[in-house]
């Protein structure tokens, strides 16, 4: 198993009289070589969750392992780390050389890899993202997309085995969302790579293979997207909104067309629609 919560409650002080729980009793479990989409609104608890699975936070109670190492265990958090790279919402902050080639090595320099390897997992980690015509060009004139699926060939480049991205595509135009969400899938697929993408776009967990819903630091829904999306009116009662594929299907229906709540690509839309007509 890659990732193991058991019963985690993680809790924010923010007076030495008054704590808020930003998740409770939460337990779950992601297997290897899945693609998770984690949804919820703003203080649901989704950032949260996502620096408790490299230890960058620990549970005030319950148990974060990962291929089977405690997040607890001091001994442990070094491969833990190793084992979850982590993107975050600005790739700005992830940047610190002002090489493209230098930036992606400073991970692997700082585990001590041989310079024979840090070239080879630079150059595999760039083409990864579909940038190596960039490798000796300065990041910091590059467009969202562009310095985001870097940062993420920075993460790639110590060879981990879980990719979670929390917010990535949150400053990102549609063009830079699609890059590295496209990206996101190929690693899943190409690489084995278990992927945890954290987003508050409903549309972008339309490919993953289960959507996790989170709502005040709980589970409100967890299945594969088209399960999800059918309770859109609960969706809607916690602020969510579904991808508007869905929404148009259950237009369609309250008119007395019915072409499947659970349509929720493109392409089923498509389909079900020819063969109405």
């Amino acid at each position: 198993m890659a990732v193991k919560l058991d019963h985690v409650t993680f809790s924010y002080n923010v007076s030495d009289a008054y704590r808020v729980d930003a998740l409770k009793d939460l337990s779950l479990q992601i297997e290897e070589g899945t693609f998770v989409a984690l949804v919820g609104h703003n203080g649901s608890g989704k950032s949260t969750l996502a620096k408790l699975l490299n230890g960058l936070l620990l549970p005030t109670s319950g148990d974060v392992r990962i291929f089977g190492n405690s997040t607890l265990d001091p001994d442990k958090i070094y491969d833990i780390r190793k084992s979850v790279g982590m993107v975050f919402q600005n790739p700005d902050n992830q940047m610190i050389a002002s090489i493209v080639e230098d930036d992606i090595a400073f991970g692997p320099e700082n585990l001590g890899i041989e310079r024979q390897e840090i070239e080879r997992r630079v150059e595999w980690a760039l083409s990864k993202v579909g940038m190596s015509q960039y490798r000796k060009q300065t990041p910091f004139k590059m467009s969202g997309g562009q310095k985001q699926r870097l940062a993420i060939a920075g993460v790639l480049a110590i060879m981990p085995k879980i990719l979670v991205l929390d917010e990535s595509t949150a400053m990102l135009d549609p063009k830079g969302r699609s890059e590295v969400l496209k990206v996101a899938h190929e690693l899943n697929k190409q690489e084995g790579i278990t992927v945890i993408h954290i987003t508050h776009f409903m549309e972008e967990a339309l490919n993953a293979d289960r959507l996790i819903v989170l709502d005040s630091g709980r589970i409100a829904f967890d299945d594969t997207p088209e399960e999800v999306f059918k309770h859109y009116e609960e969706l809607k009662a916690i602020k969510l909104a579904v991808p508007w594929e869905t929404q148009l299907a259950i237009s369609l229906k309250k008119v007395g067309i019915d072409i499947g709540e659970g349509t929720v690509k493109d392409e089923e839309l498509i389909d079900n629609l020819c063969r109405l007509l």
